[in-house]
């Protein structure tokens, strides 16, 4: 019996919350091919029994600046180089320079999957030096990579007007939901939901500001990043600990536990580089399935989405009293929110992961026959 072939995924942040990459690895493995996930193990977290894939996880001595990403990279090279690969999928440019040396040397073809436009991040943004670099890696190695995915259509024009590559979209959507949870009736005490990277350009501060326009309204922040401990800090000062709760990183697995008590959700972002403004956050997906409206900014394309499903209310501002308005209109509107019980079934049945991985065949057919 022939060998399966060997495809390795590439990976810089947490394959416990990668939602994204857990999807990619099921369907490649359902499509016949060995998968192993190579990834940095950070502490205190364990792989959820049932994952799809292999997984090889490794530490770092630094887990931040440069010396980081140095040491990753160099780390992650060997590593490939060692393992058995037919095709490498680098995910984000922070993962491609090891990814591109070690299938130049393997002859070795690599497919790069972009979750975001590192040299327009807000973290890099800032920093014209750091931009530089990125934008210096990013114009050396991506000519060279076989296959693109990307996660929106303004991603897919950044890459199709600077390098005339033709990147595929691939959405990160979920996978089809055994259980749609309805739209709940909104209580005395309603209740604000987030998910994602605590980092900054994520209105965060001003959503945590919004609550004291909203005395019995309560915000769920679920996750973390560079801001996390600003975040607990802000509220402690802000005397807002009743109304403010952190639930920290949690396994995909676990979010809907917590986001089917609530009642709209959050994905606001600042216009602060192009990665943002063309950002298509998973959380976008995930809210319908989860019975909630989302609050979103109207950048162009999570306004497509927000849009043709109708599924809640764009934001151009930032103020915490405009999204205070704009939370209390979603959670004390019977009639819109009657509007989204049906709206919100219908987006979650046609968004999901079964119709969007189709985009693979071409490059990854289905080979178990």
């Amino acid at each position: 019996m022939a060998k399966k072939k060997r495809i390795v995924i590439a990976v810089i942040n947490n394959l416990v919350t990668d939602n994204r990459v857990a999807k990619l690895a099921g369907s490649l493995e359902q499509r016949g091919y060995d998968v192993l996930l190579i990834g940095r193990r950070w502490p205190d977290t364990k792989i959820p029994d049932g994952r799809k894939g292999k997984h090889y996880r490794f530490s770092c001595p630094v887990n931040r600046g440069p010396f980081f990403y140095i040491y990753y990279n160099i780390a992650l090279f060997w590593i490939l180089l060692f393992k058995k690969s037919d095709h490498i999928i680098s995910v984000d440019l922070d993962t491609l320079l090891a990814c591109r040396l070690a299938g130049f040397l393997k002859r070795v073809p690599v497919v790069f999957d972009s979750h975001e436009y590192m040299p327009e991040t807000p973290e890099v943004k800032i920093r014209p030096f750091i931009q530089s670099i990125w934008l210096f890696l990013e114009k050396l190695l991506l000519p060279g990579v076989k296959k693109g995915f990307t996660v929106s259509r303004g991603l897919q024009d950044i890459y199709r007007s600077r390098y005339n590559k033709e990147f595929f979209l691939l959405r990160n959507v979920p996978y089809v939901p055994y259980l749609i949870s309805e739209i709940r009736p909104v209580s005395d005490s309603p209740i604000v939901y987030y998910q994602g990277a605590l980092n900054i350009g994520r209105g965060l501060e001003a959503s945590i500001l919004a609550m004291k326009h909203l005395p019995h309204y309560k915000l769920i922040i679920v996750g973390s990043g560079d801001i996390d401990g600003d975040l607990r800090q802000m509220v402690i000062n802000e005397k807002l600990e009743k109304q403010v709760e952190f639930l920290g990183w949690l396994p995909f697995e676990e979010l809907s536990k917590h986001a089917t008590n609530a009642h709209v959700g959050l994905c606001l972002l600042e216009n602060m580089g192009l990665n943002y403004y063309h950002s298509l956050p998973n959380r976008i997906f995930d809210y319908p399935a989860m019975g909630l409206p989302v609050i979103a900014t109207g950048f162009p394309d999570i306004s497509e989405i927000v849009v043709k499903y109708k599924t809640g209310i764009l934001l151009n501002s930032m103020e915490p009293k405009e999204i205070a308005e704009a939370i209390k209109t979603a959670c004390e509107t019977a009639d819109l929110r009657n509007e989204w019980k049906e709206n919100l079934k219908r987006a979650a049945q046609i968004l999901n992961w079964q119709e969007e991985e189709v985009v693979m065949n071409e490059y990854f057919p289905d080979i178990t026959g």
